[in-house]
């Protein structure tokens, strides 16, 4: 297989009836050892070679065993180390193959068939060679948007690709993809067997041999608000009568107690006190940005509606009380962040989308993810330089 994203993929998957089924029988298929030796072919490029005539089944199973891994801790060096990993393996065996089809590949592709007579010598001169395919200028520059298109023949709306041109294209498409599908398995990962916990400890042990000095988990910290997603922001501005109880008691307080106290949580039923020793950072970090949020609103909301301070603790899990005890914690549901779906059947005015939203599927993942990028950006260069290259 050339490509896990593929069509070809895609119709393998369906053999198993739905995502969650062939989840269910991943532990079946491969095994953790298996499935961490892929990730080796990071610091031993030529095991790579071990993995290029993989049964399509078996290759798919030890693929999405690695996202449903990385659905229980979607942005990190874990995710980094996956998809380095993925890509030497796939764009190894599709630089190996002499003609790409269509459906073998995760991008809009067309095979070039159509040239003009005045236009092939010049080609051949200049590609040497003729571009092997095709794909839409509007979907050349949505994967590559800074690319110029003066370096490319252009023909009847179609950008000409030779096989180096179109890796480079594939490598976004495949890093997009692979975000893409973490997000959707984030969404079911409390269904999730707990081989995929398990999976997730082998890779962080060996992303933080990988990494060393790079390495570093997600953990709770200090808010920061300029990477939250456009409908925090806009539920912490204030809001109208009819979007306040939505906006304040169900999104903001969520999002703001997992993102400062457990933004990776290891399953959907934890407690407040799993995480923390004391309420300080509630009282004096989290309420504070609530109580504002509140008294922005038009009118502001506890003013008619005192009691819902009460409604917020129990939605932080501590039962209908306006004065908790930590021992309160686990009295109610902490309640997770609705996901994006939900946010715009309910309050459609707070869902605003920015550019890093595509794909995102979750407010927390949305804050993870740019709270990745931005520890990515600012990281030193370069990981473990052991090991064969």
């Amino acid at each position: 297989m050339l490509d896990p994203f593929s069509e070809r993929a895609k119709d393998l998957l369906k053999e198993f009836g739905s995502i969650n089924e062939f989840m269910n029988a991943i532990p079946n298929i491969v095994t953790i050892e298996e499935v961490i030796e892929r990730l080796k072919v990071v610091k031993y490029r030529e095991n790579a070679n071990n993995f290029m005539d993989v049964q399509d089944i078996r290759d798919l199973a030890q693929f999405y065993a690695l996202l449903g891994a990385l659905a229980f801790s979607p942005y990190g060096l874990e995710l980094e180390l996956v998809k380095k990993a993925n890509l030497i393996i796939y764009s190894k065996r599709i630089r190996r193959a002499e003609k790409i089809r269509p459906e073998e590949i995760s991008l809009p592709i067309q095979l070039a068939v159509e040239f003009p007579i005045e236009d092939i010598k010049a080609l051949e001169r200049v590609f040497r060679g003729l571009p092997e395919y095709t794909i839409k200028i509007s979907e050349f520059l949505e994967l590559l948007p800074g690319e110029k298109l003066s370096n490319y023949y252009i023909y009847r709306g179609l950008v000409y690709l030779k096989k180096e041109d179109l890796m480079k294209i594939w490598e976004m498409a495949f890093e997009r993809n692979t975000e893409k599908a973490v997000n959707l398995l984030y969404e079911i990962r409390d269904d999730l067997p707990e081989f995929y916990t398990k999976l997730l400890g082998e890779i962080r042990s060996f992303a933080e041999e990988e990494f060393k000095a790079r390495f570093k988990d997600v953990k709770s910290g200090i808010l920061k608000p300029e990477f939250f997603p456009p409908c925090v922001k806009n539920a912490l501005k204030g809001v109208p009568q009819g979007l306040r109880n939505y906006a304040i008691t169900v999104l903001l307080t969520s999002f703001l107690s997992y993102a400062r106290i457990c933004p990776n949580p290891p399953k959907r039923n934890v407690r407040v006190r799993d995480c923390i020793d004391d309420l300080k950072v509630i009282k004096d970090e989290i309420l504070p940005m609530i109580i504002e949020a509140a008294n922005r609103c038009s009118p502001p909301l506890f003013e008619d509606q005192p009691n819902e301070i009460k409604n917020i603790w129990y939605h932080l899990g501590f039962g209908y009380t306006a004065n908790p005890t930590l021992e309160d914690s686990g009295n109610s549901t902490w309640y997770f962040p609705p996901n994006c779906e939900k946010i715009r059947a309910n309050a459609p005015q707070l869902c605003t989308p920015d550019r890093h939203c595509k794909y995102i599927r979750n407010p927390l993942t949305y804050y993870l993810r740019r709270l990745y990028m931005e520890g990515k950006k600012n990281a030193p260069k370069g990981g473990n330089k052991g090991g064969k290259k």
